[in-house]
């Protein structure tokens, strides 16, 4: 890790926690919550990057009837919370937190997973304590599309973006993170599309296929 570098920013889903199986199938869980079958078994890929008034649409070719934006999420969020309570850690990564602390680092969580669910999980799995703070796109009043979660995160550790490690497995959100000046980790998401994984490698500052590579660095030469 470079000397200026001073800060951690962490995404949960997929970074810290492995949890993005579950997300992948977020569709057919909403179905299963709502006591609804598709039929279709490429269901989940056609809908996980769709946009909300789109996905609603689709639920009312299945007779659910969504009325807006805040019901949608009411249910998904309904659907996931269950899984999160036997998700385990990414591996590796309470090893990370720890050297990382050790080196007097300032972390923090920003996730798009709301904080009511973000949290219990991790305290459950002993990651909050090594976190300055937990912030959600939902306390900045955007998605990661956008670059607010980060900056705010930035901010609240007291740090500047040069000084300020984003650590990420999606492409867009490491698309947004690089373009807003951050330096960037990228975590392989073993769940994702080949096409998410390359942009993902290609533009990170570091790639990362797990954990065990970063501790290495950290402990062979990132002293």
């Amino acid at each position: 890790m470079e000397k200026q570098i001073k800060g951690i920013i962490f995404d949960m889903d997929g970074t810290l926690v492995d949890s993005m199986a579950n997300w992948r199938r977020i569709g057919t869980l909403c179905m299963e919550y709502l006591g609804k079958k598709t039929g279709r078994p490429d269901f989940d890929q056609v809908i996980y990057r769709m946009k909300t008034e789109d996905v609603m649409a689709m639920f009312a070719q299945y007779g659910v009837k969504i009325s807006s934006r805040q019901e949608y999420e009411d249910i998904y969020y309904a659907a996931i919370r269950p899984s999160y309570e036997t998700v385990v850690p990414m591996p590796g990564i309470l090893e990370v937190l720890e050297e990382f602390r050790s080196r007097g680092l300032k972390m923090c969580v920003a996730t798009a997973t709301r904080s009511d669910v973000a949290l219990p999980v991790l305290e459950r799995l002993g990651i909050m304590p090594y976190m300055e703070f937990l912030l959600c796109c939902k306390d900045v009043r955007a998605g990661k599309e956008k670059p607010d979660i980060y900056l705010e995160s930035a901010r609240r550790l007291g740090l500047s973006v040069s000084e300020t490690v984003v650590f990420e497995d999606a492409d867009y959100c490491v698309k947004t993170a690089k373009s807003a000046g951050f330096p960037v980790v990228g975590i392989l998401d073993s769940t994702a599309g080949q096409e998410e994984i390359q942009y993902v490698r290609e533009h990170s500052d570091l790639f990362l296929e797990n954990y065990s590579q970063l501790l290495k660095i950290l402990r062979d030469g990132g002293k």
